[in-house]
C-alpha cells in the first residue's frame, strides 16, 4: 500500500557543488541514460548558480539521496496582485525508490517552497509521451493549462 505523501519523511535541502556526483547519478537514472561528464555537470551547476532565484534541491531519507527537483522563481508584471511564479523542473526519484510516495512528497515540498517564496502558481512542462507522469501531476492537483511549445536551436557548446 502506498503511504500518504505527507507521512514520507524527507530531508530536503539546496544542492551545493559538493553534491554534483549525486546530481550526476540522479539525472542519469531518470531516463536510464549515461551520466553527463563531471566537467559538464560542474559547468552547468556554475551557470545555474549565476541565475537569481534558481535552486536545485535534493531529497534525502535515512538511506541517502532519493530524488531531486529544481525551482526557478520568476517575477512577472502580467497579473495584478500576483507578481511571482515558480517553474518546477528536473523532478526525478531514484528508479529503485519509485512508487513509494517520495515523488508526491517532493512535489508537495516544491509547492510549499514556492508558496513561501511568494509565488502564486507553480508551472511545469512534461513530454507528451509521459502519460504516467501526467496522471501523477493531476493526482497532486495540477491541471493542464494551455500548451507547451519549444523552438529547437542549433547545438551549443553546453550540449552533450
Amino acid at each position: 500500500m502506498r503511504k500518504n505523501a505527507l507521512e514520507i519523511p524527507l530531508d530536503i535541502r539546496c544542492a551545493t557543488s559538493a553534491d554534483l556526483p549525486l546530481l550526476q547519478e540522479l539525472y542519469a537514472d531518470m531516463d536510464a541514460e549515461n551520466p553527463l561528464p563531471a566537467e559538464t555537470i560542474a559547468e552547468l551547476f556554475d551557470a545555474i548558480a549565476m541565475v537569481p532565484n534558481y535552486f536545485i534541491y535534493l531529497a534525502f531519507q535515512e538511506s541517502g539521496p532519493v530524488g531531486t527537483f529544481s525551482l526557478l522563481y520568476v517575477p512577472t508584471m502580467m497579473h495584478r496582485g500576483y507578481h511571482k511564479y515558480a517553474i518546477l523542473d528536473a523532478v526525478t526519484v531514484r528508479s529503485d525508490r519509485r512508487g513509494q510516495g517520495i515523488g508526491a512528497a517532493m512535489m508537495r515540498a516544491a509547492i510549499q517552497l514556492s508558496a513561501e517564496a511568494g509565488c502564486y502558481k507553480v508551472a511545469l512542462s512534461s513530454n507528451l509521451k509521459r502519460d504516467r507522469a501526467h496522471e501523477f501531476y493531476r493526482s497532486l492537483g495540477f491541471k493542464q493549462h494551455g500548451w507547451s511549445f519549444k523552438c529547437v536551436l542549433s547545438k551549443t557548446k553546453m550540449e552533450v
